[in-house]
């Protein structure tokens, strides 16, 4: 996990080189947050939190 310096918004380093969201490819948004299984992030799709990196999914 990586925090931008200039828009403060986390985002996954092993996925993105630069932030995601400074180069416009996640949404403002998109919710993000740590898993707590891995190092990952999860993803809200709307009906679930899903990693990035691993299986992890949860309900909110």
């Amino acid at each position: 996990m990586q925090m931008c310096p200039f828009c403060d918004k986390v985002y996954d380093e092993s996925e993105y080189s630069h932030c995601p969201y400074c180069s416009g490819e996640l949404e403002d948004d998109e919710e993000v947050r740590p898993c707590p299984e891995c190092d990952g992030c999860l993803h809200w799709d709307g009906d679930v939190w899903e990693c990035s990196n691993c299986d992890y999914s949860e309900e909110d």
